[in-house]
């Protein structure tokens, strides 16, 4: 008898839920159906809220899923009509012979479609949760670990948000071509000028001691409305950002620290949400994670501080995909993405100490910055009050390249210097042309220009004609020959003599 062991009121089946019916509402999908084939147009509303899984009894799942056959055919739906079509399918059983199709047909009431729809739905979702609790309650009593068991309610939250998703994400081909603002919606930037663009992830990147945490954070305490503005640029107001500050996060409050004073704690408290250390799972094995983090502080941006403590592997195609798919499944629900990147580590050829000119020139795999839809690169010594900026990729036109102020003290920084295209035509002996531009803007201390920089010349130089601030005429003759660009005014603001 010591093996025998007193049933107590928790070992009952009743109790575990086992003898007990799941969630359903058989009435409601009865009235449903019959609403819909009284009113055949009102079908998708339902089919907006719904699918044939939600429908508990197999007769009613039949019926709705002939429903939505017929009417993608044009064919009327009518009890005669669909008893027909499941006839056909050989299933008249599943619907006893048809006597169902003209029961729920004869269920006719004062039915609201969404309302019901919805009805349905909650079970679908009580039946998931009930299911989900079971698993639980099986794995806690034959021994399952706590790992493996949050691992099914991680999952489970993951699918029903990406259902969730799924559902709210359909939108029509005209409504998301052409329905689009002329111009870039940007996050930090105005008009051509900008530096984060809306729905698409910003990569600050550089070697240590630049800045690249210290300008990050002049951003981000723009959107919340303790700075103006960043580099003279506006930042469009935040409701929350979440700082994932898992590389040295006292350094990064110690940054932030310079900026702020203790009148701005209300600010920050109310706008401001810091993660210090690494996210609570790599990427690799959970790439939804940013974004429940992002849910969990109820932010609308993250702040990535940085990148290589997101996952392991960054070169690796693994890792590179990881961080991509975290972006991504991020920004697509609103949730706006600033990331702090390092640039490759250079050996010691000819190539070392050369300022990276392609987003190539950062470190890890290629998908990372394939993700991005802007990366800003910053170069110099580490502790340098002067620095240089390049846009190595942009949403729109490209911003600078830009000679930066650092502040280190206050933590402000400025532009220092940047090249007046404009200024440059003025003075120029002449027509301008491209090549002579990109060798004063990129390249005064190496020679010839590439190809790349020619052409973002060309385009500095195009975007002052169609401001008619400019003149573009044929330098010369010959294969050779290249346009040029003549100022449509003289440096004491007179018309030339030759426009």
């Amino acid at each position: 008898m010591e093996n025998v062991r007193p049933i107590t009121p928790h070992d009952t089946a009743d109790e575990d839920g086992l003898n007990r019916k799941p969630p359903a509402d058989p009435e409601a999908e009865r009235a449903l159906l019959a609403r819909i084939i009284h009113n055949p147009k009102e079908h998708q509303d339902a089919a907006d809220v719904l699918t044939s899984e939600d429908f508990t009894q197999p007769g009613h799942r039949l019926i709705w899923d002939v429903i939505g056959h017929q009417l993608a055919e044009n064919k009327p739906i009518d009890p005669i009509s669909l008893r027909a079509a499941i006839e056909a399918l050989g299933q008249l059983r599943a619907v006893a012979g048809g006597g169902l199709i003209f029961e729920v047909s004869n269920a006719v009431g004062p039915v609201d479609t969404v309302h019901y729809a919805g009805l349905i739905h909650a079970k679908t979702r009580l039946r998931r949760l009930e299911e989900l609790a079971i698993r639980l309650r099986s794995g806690v009593l034959n021994g399952g670990t706590a790992e493996d068991l949050e691992e099914q309610v991680t999952g489970f939250v993951q699918q029903r948000t990406t259902q969730q998703s799924n559902n709210s994400r359909l939108i029509p081909g005209g409504s998301f071509i052409l329905d689009r603002p002329d111009t870039v919606p940007a996050i930090w930037g105005e008009g051509d000028n900008v530096l984060w663009a809306e729905g698409e992830a910003l990569i600050i990147a550089g070697p240590p001691g630049v800045g690249k945490t210290t300008l990050g954070q002049q951003v981000l305490l723009a959107a919340i409305g303790i700075r103006p503005h960043a580099l003279g640029l506006a930042v469009r107001p935040a409701k929350r950002v979440l700082y994932l500050a898992s590389d040295r996060p006292q350094q990064a409050a110690r940054s932030m620290a310079r900026m702020v004073t203790d009148e701005h704690r209300d600010l920050l408290n109310q706008h401001l949400t810091f993660w210090p250390g690494p996210p609570p799972k790599d990427f690799i094995k959970d790439p939804g994670m940013l974004l429940r983090l992002a849910r969990q502080a109820d932010a609308d941006v993250v702040c990535l501080d940085s990148l290589k403590d997101m996952a392991g592997e960054l070169s690796s195609e693994e890792g590179g995909q990881a961080i991509n798919s975290a972006v991504q499944r991020t920004l697509v629900e609103g949730v706006e993405v600033l990331a702090l990147h390092h640039h490759r580590k250079q050996g010691g050829g000819k190539d070392s100490g050369k300022e990276p000119q392609t987003p190539d020139e950062l470190y890890g795999s290629v998908w990372i910055t394939a993700g991005a839809g802007s990366i800003v690169s910053l170069w110099g010594a580490a502790g340098d009050p002067i620095v240089s900026l390049r846009h190595l990729k942009q949403p729109v036109a490209e911003c600078g390249p830009w000679r930066l102020k650092h502040d280190h003290p206050r933590g402000v920084t400025e532009i220092w210097h940047e090249v007046d295209v404009l200024d440059i035509l003025l003075h120029a002996n002449g027509a301008l042309t491209a090549q002579q531009l990109a060798c004063q803007i990129y390249s005064p201390d190496k020679g010839k220009p590439t190809a790349s920089e020619v052409e973002k010349a060309r385009r500095k130089l195009d975007q002052l004609v169609e401001k008619n601030l400019a003149f573009k005429v044929q330098n010369g003759g010959g294969r050779g020959s290249q346009a040029g660009y003549v100022a449509a005014f003289s440096p004491s603001g007179e018309l030339p003599e030759e426009s």
